[in-house]
């Protein structure tokens, strides 16, 4: 993911952030595709050649870019959780989520996992950290198969049951309490009530009890619940549905730095530019202690009610919610007073080819789409300079690992708008930005970029 800090007239940050940035193998990834762009060889082309412009030589770039794919398609080593310090304590919460683990393990037969430990981060300070442990025994697939889409399978990998909805096919044969191996199907030509095993590419993710038929699933249609809970998972990222979601809210590490970065004070004006679905709105507000003014807009209808929701089970009082292109605010702000002209801080989590999230199994973007991101960007970044208040700042970030929309547009800002610069940042926990994007050593050292595929100690050191 990328972010970008930027002081008008004063300072910029920007931090470059590939989402999860964890690698880790516990002899299981074996299962998992080497090359989650092996549907879109332009799209990797492309991504290789950016590999090649930042690295010493071919040799290097080639080997890092192989280490790159398989990271992608792996989950991260731990999940992070972030703390409504209007609410409760972290100590209470991070209490309050171990033992709900420790239920959670006892309730579900999880095949003697070791219930993963709640620790506290010990630099951010409203942040939990659930530890992955590794699985105990190598898991071989059963002999029953289901297949899911892939969307479903990247969601097991994170710790998620197998939900209805994702379920393409299953053997006749299934019955309520048999053992079934999870397959991803990587093609996504599974058809809806499949019988037989699938031929098509797919991936193994896991065993797990089946807790409904084949005829519940197909036949009676049920259509919510749990299909299969998953007993033997490939990576022990534990499952977390069910949180007290006015206490907690799941939130990626670089996406909780943002809102650390940008360090919003009580009494501020803060303007969230494309805040759907609100997690960094919510971050944005509790960190100024529900005092002053937050602007969330979305463009998207179907989006924007996530933002008052998540701000309305943290009571929040001080967001206003617009549907609205932060590209064009003047129109908003001609209709509505009560927005201000210029913010002290604004943070632009902006749209992108969102290549950077883990895991991914296999990418489902043309390049042609890829391509069209740079420029919306770059309109949003030049709205956003512009409504920044001398001396403000402003945090650029992305979930993507594409140098073209992470570097790239920070050089392009900085050439663009000589009033801002890049500066230090509160915390910096990933790598450096990439060479051959236009940056000068000094400026690749204000940014960063969380890779951990060559960061192999950055967990143990940091959390």
């Amino acid at each position: 993911m990328d972010i970008l800090r930027i002081v008008r007239s004063r300072q910029v940050v920007h931090v470059l952030k590939c989402l999860s940035r964890n690698y880790i193998g516990f002899g299981m990834n074996d299962y998992l595709p080497e090359n989650p762009f092996a549907g879109h060889p332009d799209i990797e082309a492309e991504l290789y050649a950016e590999m090649c412009d930042s690295s010493a030589s071919s040799s290097i770039a080639k080997e890092d870019f192989r280490k790159l794919k398989k990271w992608l398609s792996t989950p991260p080593q731990y999940t992070t959780v972030r703390v409504n310090t209007l609410k409760t304590t972290v100590e209470e919460a991070r209490a309050m989520l171990q033992q709900k683990l420790i239920e959670l393990y006892l309730q579900t037969n999880l095949d003697g996992q070791q219930v993963p430990e709640v620790i506290t981060h010990p630099l951010i300070p409203d942040l939990l950290v659930v530890m992955s442990t590794k699985s105990p025994v190598a898991v071989l697939p059963a002999a029953k198969e289901v297949v899911v889409g892939p969307q479903c399978g990247e969601a097991v990998l994170r710790g998620s049951h197998v939900f209805v909805p994702g379920v393409l096919g299953a053997p006749k044969s299934m019955k309520a309490g048999d053992m079934v191996a999870i397959y991803a199907d990587l093609e996504e030509s599974c058809l809806m009530g499949y019988t037989r095993s699938y031929t098509g590419r797919k991936a193994f993710i896991g065993n797990g009890e089946a807790l409904l038929s084949r005829n519940d699933l197909f036949v009676t249609k049920i259509s919510r619940g749990i299909a299969v809970r998953m007993t033997q998972r490939l990576f022990n990222c534990p499952p977390l549905h069910g949180l007290s979601t006015d206490v907690l809210f799941l939130q990626n590490l670089p996406s909780v730095l943002c809102g650390h970065i940008l360090n919003p004070q009580p009494g501020e004006s803060v303007l969230d530019m494309c805040a759907a679905p609100g997690g960094k709105t919510t971050h944005l507000a509790t960190l100024m202690r529900n005092e002053g003014l937050v602007v969330a807009l979305d463009r998207a209808h179907n989006r924007i009610g996530r933002i008052s929701t998540n701000c309305k089970n943290w009571c929040l009082s001080c967001v206003q919610v617009h549907v609205h292109d932060a590209a064009n605010l003047k129109s908003l702000q001609g209709s509505d007073e009560n927005i201000p002209k210029q913010f002290d801080k604004i943070l632009l989590d902006a749209p992108c080819t969102a290549l950077g999230q883990r895991p991914r199994l296999f990418y489902r973007i043309s390049l042609r789409e890829c391509r069209s991101y740079p420029p919306q960007q770059k309109r949003l970044l030049e709205s956003a300079v512009n409504l920044l208040k001398p001396g403000g700042t402003l945090v650029y970030s992305t979930c993507t690992i594409s140098t073209a929309e992470n570097e790239a547009i920070v050089a392009w800002a900085l050439q663009m708008f000589p009033n801002i610069h890049l500066v230090k940042q509160r915390f910096h926990f990933g790598g450096f930005g990439r060479k051959g994007a236009g940056l000068t050593e000094e400026q690749r050292q204000l940014v960063q970029r969380f890779e951990a595929y060559d960061m192999p100690d950055v967990e143990e050191k940091q959390c």
